[in-house]
Protein backbone atom coordinates (compact mmCIF):
# COMPACT_ATOMS: atom_id res chain seq x y z
CA UNK A 1 0.00 0.00 0.00
CA UNK A 2 1.31 3.19 -1.25
CA UNK A 3 1.15 6.11 1.12
CA UNK A 4 0.13 9.16 0.06
CA UNK A 5 2.11 12.37 0.39
CA UNK A 6 1.82 15.15 3.05
CA UNK A 7 0.16 18.37 1.59
CA UNK A 8 -1.69 21.21 2.05
CA UNK A 9 -5.30 20.06 2.70
CA UNK A 10 -3.97 16.81 4.07
CA UNK A 11 -5.21 15.74 7.66
CA UNK A 12 -3.72 16.15 10.89
CA UNK A 13 -4.12 14.99 14.09
CA UNK A 14 -3.01 16.43 17.98
CA UNK A 15 -5.18 14.64 20.80
CA UNK A 16 -7.53 12.48 19.00
CA UNK A 17 -8.19 15.90 17.63
CA UNK A 18 -8.99 16.44 13.34
CA UNK A 19 -7.24 19.53 12.10
CA UNK A 20 -5.93 20.04 8.16
CA UNK A 21 -2.40 20.94 6.83
CA UNK A 22 -2.77 24.72 5.35
CA UNK A 23 0.56 24.37 4.10
CA UNK A 24 3.75 22.07 3.85
CA UNK A 25 7.26 24.15 3.71
CA UNK A 26 11.24 24.88 4.26
CA UNK A 27 10.54 26.79 7.38
CA UNK A 28 13.94 27.80 9.10
CA UNK A 29 15.68 24.81 7.30
CA UNK A 30 13.25 22.41 8.67
CA UNK A 31 10.44 20.57 7.12
CA UNK A 32 7.22 22.11 8.24
CA UNK A 33 3.93 22.50 8.07
CA UNK A 34 1.36 24.91 8.88
CA UNK A 35 -2.47 24.92 10.42
CA UNK A 36 -4.81 27.35 12.38
CA UNK A 37 -3.31 26.81 15.83
CA UNK A 38 -7.15 27.56 17.04
CA UNK A 39 -7.82 24.25 16.06
CA UNK A 40 -4.79 22.49 17.71
CA UNK A 41 -5.98 24.44 20.89
CA UNK A 42 -9.18 22.51 21.03
CA UNK A 43 -7.16 19.52 21.14
CA UNK A 44 -5.09 21.10 24.00
CA UNK A 45 -2.14 20.76 21.36
CA UNK A 46 0.13 23.88 22.11
CA UNK A 47 3.94 24.66 21.83
CA UNK A 48 5.73 21.11 21.92
CA UNK A 49 2.92 18.96 21.46
CA UNK A 50 3.38 16.07 18.74
CA UNK A 51 0.62 15.91 15.88
CA UNK A 52 0.16 12.76 13.78
CA UNK A 53 0.71 13.25 10.16
CA UNK A 54 0.24 10.45 7.58
CA UNK A 55 1.92 7.93 10.16
CA UNK A 56 4.90 10.57 10.75
CA UNK A 57 5.42 12.71 13.19
CA UNK A 58 5.42 16.73 14.01
CA UNK A 59 6.23 18.74 16.35
CA UNK A 60 4.63 21.66 17.25
CA UNK A 61 7.65 24.44 16.91
CA UNK A 62 6.23 27.89 16.48
CA UNK A 63 2.34 29.84 17.51
CA UNK A 64 2.23 32.93 15.88
CA UNK A 65 -1.08 33.70 18.21
CA UNK A 66 -1.07 36.90 16.28
CA UNK A 67 -1.58 35.26 12.89
CA UNK A 68 -3.50 32.08 14.56
CA UNK A 69 -0.96 29.82 12.93
CA UNK A 70 1.19 26.77 14.65
CA UNK A 71 4.20 25.64 13.04
CA UNK A 72 5.23 21.91 13.27
CA UNK A 73 8.46 20.31 12.72
CA UNK A 74 7.42 17.03 10.53
CA UNK A 75 9.80 14.09 10.53
CA UNK A 76 9.93 12.86 7.33
CA UNK A 77 12.19 12.49 4.46
CA UNK A 78 11.30 15.82 1.82
CA UNK A 79 10.34 12.05 -0.65
CA UNK A 80 7.52 11.95 1.80
CA UNK A 81 6.26 15.75 1.52
CA UNK A 82 4.53 17.87 -1.17
CA UNK A 83 5.64 21.10 -0.36
CA UNK A 84 3.51 23.70 -1.32
CA UNK A 85 3.74 26.98 -3.25
CA UNK A 86 3.19 30.09 -1.76
CA UNK A 87 2.19 33.10 -3.23
CA UNK A 88 0.20 36.43 -3.31
CA UNK A 89 -3.43 36.18 -3.71
CA UNK A 90 -5.50 38.29 -6.15
CA UNK A 91 -8.85 39.83 -5.74
CA UNK A 92 -11.16 36.54 -7.89
CA UNK A 93 -12.12 32.81 -7.59
CA UNK A 94 -10.18 30.37 -5.25
CA UNK A 95 -10.87 27.81 -3.29
CA UNK A 96 -10.72 26.20 -0.13
CA UNK A 97 -9.21 22.50 0.34
CA UNK A 98 -9.62 19.89 2.89
CA UNK A 99 -8.64 16.27 1.50
CA UNK A 100 -9.74 15.86 -1.49
CA UNK A 101 -13.04 18.56 -1.39
CA UNK A 102 -12.19 22.02 -3.09
CA UNK A 103 -15.11 24.36 -1.87
CA UNK A 104 -15.15 27.53 -4.04
CA UNK A 105 -14.66 30.92 -2.96
CA UNK A 106 -13.49 34.35 -3.94
CA UNK A 107 -11.20 36.44 -2.36
CA UNK A 108 -13.07 39.47 -1.91
CA UNK A 109 -9.82 42.10 -0.17
CA UNK A 110 -6.33 41.79 0.25
CA UNK A 111 -4.26 42.36 2.98
CA UNK A 112 -0.86 42.18 4.93
CA UNK A 113 -2.24 40.02 7.25
CA UNK A 114 -5.62 38.55 6.45
CA UNK A 115 -7.63 38.20 3.20
CA UNK A 116 -11.54 38.35 3.47
CA UNK A 117 -13.27 35.67 1.30
CA UNK A 118 -16.92 35.15 -0.02
CA UNK A 119 -18.15 31.50 0.29
CA UNK A 120 -21.97 30.39 -1.17
CA UNK A 121 -24.57 29.66 1.72
CA UNK A 122 -24.88 26.19 -0.19
CA UNK A 123 -21.11 25.05 0.55
CA UNK A 124 -19.63 27.13 3.76
CA UNK A 125 -17.41 25.30 5.53
CA UNK A 126 -17.91 23.85 8.77
CA UNK A 127 -16.59 23.70 12.12
CA UNK A 128 -13.28 21.74 11.50
CA UNK A 129 -12.49 23.42 7.97
CA UNK A 130 -10.05 26.02 9.73
CA UNK A 131 -6.49 25.66 8.79
CA UNK A 132 -7.74 24.45 5.25
CA UNK A 133 -5.46 26.03 2.56
CA UNK A 134 -7.34 28.71 0.36
CA UNK A 135 -5.46 27.93 -3.02
CA UNK A 136 -5.23 30.14 -6.13
CA UNK A 137 -3.84 29.01 -9.82
CA UNK A 138 -2.49 26.18 -7.93
CA UNK A 139 -0.84 28.20 -5.45
CA UNK A 140 -1.22 28.13 -1.52
CA UNK A 141 -2.21 32.23 -0.76
CA UNK A 142 -3.65 31.89 2.68
CA UNK A 143 -4.94 29.96 5.43
CA UNK A 144 -8.66 29.66 7.07
CA UNK A 145 -9.08 31.27 9.71
CA UNK A 146 -12.68 32.06 10.35
CA UNK A 147 -16.37 32.34 8.92
CA UNK A 148 -19.00 34.10 9.57
CA UNK A 149 -22.09 32.34 8.54
CA UNK A 150 -24.59 34.83 9.08
CA UNK A 151 -23.49 36.14 5.69
CA UNK A 152 -20.77 33.79 4.10
CA UNK A 153 -17.59 35.59 4.61
CA UNK A 154 -14.35 33.96 5.89
CA UNK A 155 -10.84 35.01 6.71
CA UNK A 156 -7.84 33.87 5.79
CA UNK A 157 -4.40 34.63 7.23
CA UNK A 158 -2.02 35.93 4.59
CA UNK A 159 1.35 33.77 4.05
CA UNK A 160 3.20 36.77 2.95
CA UNK A 161 5.79 36.33 5.61
CA UNK A 162 6.35 32.30 4.83
CA UNK A 163 7.03 33.23 0.90
CA UNK A 164 10.73 33.15 -0.58
CA UNK A 165 11.96 35.72 -1.65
Amino acid sequence: MKTQKVRAGGALVCNHKDGVIGAVLKYENKNCILTAFHVLRAGNCSLGDILKVNGFKAEVIEILFNYDIAVAEIYAHESALEFSNIEKPEIGHAYALKGEFKNPCNIMTLGRTYHYLSFSFQTLPLPGDSGSPIIQNGNVVGILASVFCNNAAGIAVSLERFRKQ
